[in-house]
Parts: structure tokens; C-alpha cells; sequence
């Protein structure tokens, strides 16, 4: 009994750290409009609750957002779509197992932020 209490206590614990990746800017409910999204989808069955997030063509891994969060208000959002799983794959290989969330937003062009480009010193 007590190994099954310890297994779901562990299990939540994981689930709200990882969901805590996909937190918006907003204060209170707000903040969990873009994770209350992916787990939905997540039971659903269309991505995993790891998914990349693409925002305004621009994608972050799971991975990345454990050194940085998004930048990005449940104002701002105009349209969430889960990627069919073998396109995610296609674009993004190994990566887009785990789902491929475009996210659409609403602000102008010169808001959206631009990839950086690094160029490369030929020797």
C-alpha cells in the first residue's frame, strides 16, 4: 500500500514539474491555460505532455524550457493546434515523437521575435 501511495505522490509530483515548463506570464488561472491545453490534448491521445511548442514559427523543446520560459500571455494566444504526429516527425525528427503544438498568436509582425542567426567564420 505504501509503495502504491509513494508511486502516485511521485507520479504527480513529475506531471505538475513538467507541466510547470508550459506556464504562461499570467497570474492565477490564466498562467495554466497553455499546460491545462497540452494536458487535455495530451488524454486525448493527439501529443504526449512533452511536446514541442511552436510559437509564431519559432519551436521549443521540452528541454529548453527548463532554462527558459516562454514569453507569452493567454491574451496573446489566437490558436492552438496539435501537429499530426507523423508531419512533427518529419519536420523536427526524433523530437516531434513526443507532439508538435503550434501555437498562433495575435501580436503584429514586429513583436514576434526573430530566430537568431549566427553566422559561420570560414578558415
Amino acid at each position: 500500500m505504501i509503495k502504491l501511495i509513494t508511486t502516485a505522490l511521485l507520479l504527480a509530483t513529475i506531471s505538475a514539474f513538467s507541466q510547470s515548463r508550459y506556464e504562461l506570464s499570467d497570474k492565477g488561472k490564466e498562467k495554466f491555460y497553455l499546460s491545462d491545453s497540452i494536458s487535455n490534448l495530451a488524454k486525448a491521445g493527439k501529443i504526449t505532455d512533452k511536446p514541442i511548442v511552436v510559437v509564431d514559427g519559432i519551436p521549443h523543446r521540452f528541454q529548453d524550457l527548463e532554462k527558459e520560459k516562454l514569453v507569452l500571455s493567454k491574451m496573446e494566444i489566437s490558436k492552438i493546434i496539435a501537429m499530426d504526429k507523423q508531419k512533427g516527425i518529419s519536420i523536427y525528427g526524433t523530437y516531434g515523437e513526443a507532439g508538435v503544438l503550434i501555437v498562433t498568436t495575435n501580436r503584429s509582425s514586429f513583436q514576434k521575435r526573430v530566430p537568431e542567426v549566427k553566422e559561420m567564420n570560414e578558415n
